[in-house]
């Protein structure tokens, strides 16, 4: 029995690494993460993708159809604001999930 927990274990571990990808340890910060997985073409880009987020939002939150004056492009807003969130998705995390649960039903049989 013991040597099969090991063997589960081990593969847990090893499965781990190689799924858990969307947040790493902060460098610095020993109860924090980083999400590794963002990349921009440089400070113009991630300005650009945070303006997105705040003008998304701001959208979202008006009642009529009004659009205001500094949201020059609300649906480039858009388009970033949901390739953001599609970054963010954690399907690799997803796939290890799966794995735990199959292992773990797995040693209930």
């Amino acid at each position: 029995m013991k040597a099969k927990k090991d063997k589960s274990l081990k593969k847990l571990k090893t499965l781990a690494k190689s799924t858990l990808v969307t947040l790493r340890p902060h460098p610095i910060y020993e109860d924090r993460f980083r999400a590794p997985l963002l990349s921009f073409k440089g400070y113009t880009d991630l300005f650009s993708t945070i303006a997105s987020l705040i003008n998304v939002s701001i959208l979202v939150t008006q009642e009529d159809c009004y659009t205001p004056p500094f949201v020059k492009f609300p649906f480039e807003d858009i388009r970033r604001t949901l390739e953001l969130a599609s970054k963010l998705m954690p399907f690799e995390e997803g796939e290890f999930l799966d794995e735990v649960y199959r292992l773990l039903a797995e040693k209930e049989k």
